[in-house]
């Protein structure tokens, strides 16, 4: 299907705007600063810095269990670096240990407050999580660099989040774009108290707290837009759970007395696996593009 305008988007059944929508998805939002955050992978290792080139000192050692022992004993301050080495955003650990005879016995280890009078429990953990081993005959580099690449794999845990921010960013900059050419107001992460104080516009919520992606406002007309946006690259419960709320967000701000319009905007291979939650959001809400009609003006026409 070629692409169109908004106004013959406009024109389109609910079930054309569907079809065109479906059809349009686009392969992926992943900019290449999607894949690391490199910004925060140094952060959380400078955070150990000189406990980590302190620990370097283990390094080889082949006495490792009293050469760690001593080291804690004396510096107790370097075993909160201990979860870092070994990939954990926790700092405090619950732990199962199980003996020869299948015995099976929990217990708890805080590496933020430490335990100065529990030191063996510390090194004990070490050495059966294969920490010390990996120090005392694999390790041949700094820990600091050790912990970059093990920081960079931790940061790999929040790709999915970063997706959402993606689309939250995408939008920020479309609709900046858009108010400057038209002479527009716009605030990311409006809140209904923060439109009314500042346009004196009445924006019903279902959430007191509840903060829209995007809010634009036209000083002439004195009409408000709001948008939500959301990605979904793979399948699940919650594209049926965030299309019949949107639809009812969609429902509760028409009931504004003033010009309230909602805009949708959401994009991913997931949605093919939900299509008819979709489709119900189609008969209910008008303006829902992806990205392929955000590059197409969509925005620029539907403000203008």
């Amino acid at each position: 299907m070629n692409n169109i305008t908004y106004k013959k988007y406009l024109d389109m059944t609910s079930e054309q705007r569907l079809e065109y929508f479906m059809s349009t998805l686009s392969a992926t939002n992943r900019t290449p600063e999607y894949y690391v955050n490199w910004g925060k992978v140094e952060r959380e290792t400078k955070k150990y810095e000189l406990e980590l080139h302190t620990l370097n000192y283990l390094i080889g050692k082949k006495n490792i269990y009293d050469e760690t022992f001593n080291l804690f004993k004396m510096q107790p301050n370097l075993i909160k670096v201990i979860p870092s080495l070994i990939a954990s955003r926790d700092k405090v650990l619950d732990v199962l240990a199980v003996n020869g005879k299948d015995d099976m016995d929990f217990y708890q280890l805080d590496f933020k407050n430490i335990d100065v009078d529990n030191i063996n429990a510390y090194v004990d953990f070490c050495e059966k999580s294969g920490l010390l081993h990996f120090l005392s005959n694999i390790a041949n580099k700094s820990l600091v660099d050790y912990v970059y690449g093990v920081e960079t794999g931790l940061d790999s845990n929040a790709r999915k989040n970063r997706s959402g921010t993606t689309m939250e960013g995408i939008i920020e900059r479309s609709v900046a774009k858009v108010s400057d050419k038209l002479n527009l107001l716009h605030h990311p992460q409006a809140t209904a108290k923060y439109i009314k104080e500042h346009w004196n516009i009445e924006v019903p919520v279902d959430k007191s707290e509840r903060k829209f992606d995007e809010a634009v406002y036209d000083p002439q007309t004195k009409r408000v837009w709001i948008i939500e946006t959301n990605y979904y690259g793979g399948n699940g419960s919650k594209l049926k759970s965030v299309s019949g709320e949107f639809t009812q967000l969609n429902k509760l701000i028409a009931t504004s007395i003033d010009e309230v319009s909602f805009i949708w905007v959401t994009d991913g291979q997931g949605w093919h696996k939900a299509h008819l939650p979709l489709s119900e959001a189609f008969e209910s809400i008008t303006n829902i593009f992806n990205l392929e009609m955000l590059r197409d003006g969509f925005l620029l026409e539907l403000f203008n």
